[in-house]
């Protein structure tokens, strides 16, 4: 559940959210904040803020407001499949709020709009704003796991017309090789099974109590799951969201890139990652500029990248490259 589906849920039990300032400020039924939702509150309070500042901000298209920043030049980023440019939130703080910093929205999360099944007509829809936003380059883009495909047609189209692309960054982004059906049908079975092992180890070395109570919490989780499920189906803003994501994943399978004339940054979860199925060392098949390759900790994996833990990270990584300092931890990848 993204964040901007957990407020729609808020909504419908008529809780208020507003900033007053700088703090977010709550209004709601007797009994309805439940300490589940209270937690939840608290836990999401980063992206909740970031969301509220860009909607009292908000202005027609898709470029949406994470870190106004002073900088002269903005950082760009496309959310992942799902669309959520809030996932940007945390990393963008950590750059530290003088650099300007925008999430590109996908088309298809409003009413008015819906979404692009290709990849390359959402990097030209994203590369319009874009100009109109700021006519005169250059450029710094980047995109997180499916969004980084996007974020690479993007530089392409502006290096197409002539435009100066600084900066390119894919966080977690698998390789197009690694998108052909073939190679995703074995991630999917290691997937399933690693997981399937590791619930199984976790399982049998329980106390026999322990087992049964885990097995009586299953059956109540499926039963609640469902109900969840009827129910979030019959929310507008969850339906245009699966909307959506079936169009990245669709536009994502069918995209075969041509080479990158430029340089590209790769951000790889961990070094672990690079042996994975995602194969995305093969990215400097892509760059004919060049590439560099940067890794997180060894336990971060592409899910927990840009939270608490690994962002700060990236974020120094990231602020290097936006200076053009030196990275440290830098390895350079030619095809």
């Amino acid at each position: 559940m993204t964040t901007q589906e957990f407020l729609a849920g808020l909504r419908r039990l008529d809780v208020d959210l507003w900033l007053e300032g700088d703090r977010v400020r709550c209004s709601a039924p007797v009994d309805v904040l439940t300490p589940d939702r209270r937690e939840e509150l608290v836990r999401r309070k980063v992206e909740i803020e970031a969301l509220l500042r860009a909607a009292r901000a908000a202005a027609p298209g898709s470029i949406i407001p994470i870190e106004n920043g002073r900088s002269a030049l903005p950082f760009y980023a496309v959310p992942g499949h799902n669309g959520d440019v809030f996932c940007f939130v945390r990393l963008a703080r950590a750059l530290g709020a003088s650099q300007a910093f925008f999430g590109l929205q996908p088309p298809g999360l409003d009413a008015a709009t819906t979404p692009i099944d290709t990849i390359e007509g959402l990097a030209a829809h994203f590369v319009k704003e874009l100009v109109a936003h700021q006519p005169a380059g250059p450029y710094q883009l980047g995109g997180y796991c499916l969004g980084g495909l996007t974020a690479f047609e993007m530089a392409k189209q502006l290096r197409g017309m002539g435009r100066e692309v600084r900066t390119l960054v894919l966080f977690g982004t698998m390789s197009p090789p690694a998108l052909r059906p073939a190679n995703r049908a074995r991630a999917a079975v290691a997937q399933w099974s690693a997981e399937r092992l590791r619930g199984a180890r976790a399982f049998a070395s329980l106390p026999s109590r322990e087992r049964v109570e885990k097995l009586t919490e299953k059956v109540k989780a499926v039963t609640v799951g469902t109900l969840i499920d009827e129910q979030m189906s019959d929310d507008e803003f969850t339906a245009r969201r699966l909307r959506v994501e079936t169009a990245t994943v669709a536009a994502a399978n069918q995209y075969r890139p041509e080479p990158y004339d430029g340089r590209l940054t790769l951000f790889v979860a961990s070094e672990a990652d690079t042996r994975s199925l995602d194969r995305p060392l093969e990215w400097a098949d892509y760059a004919c500029g060049g590439m560099d390759v940067f890794f997180g900790p060894p336990d971060c994996d592409g899910d927990s990248m840009l939270k608490e833990g690994s962002v700060a990270v990236f974020a120094e990584q990231l602020a290097r490259r936006l200076a053009h300092e030196s990275p440290a931890e830098r390895r350079e990848v030619r095809a």
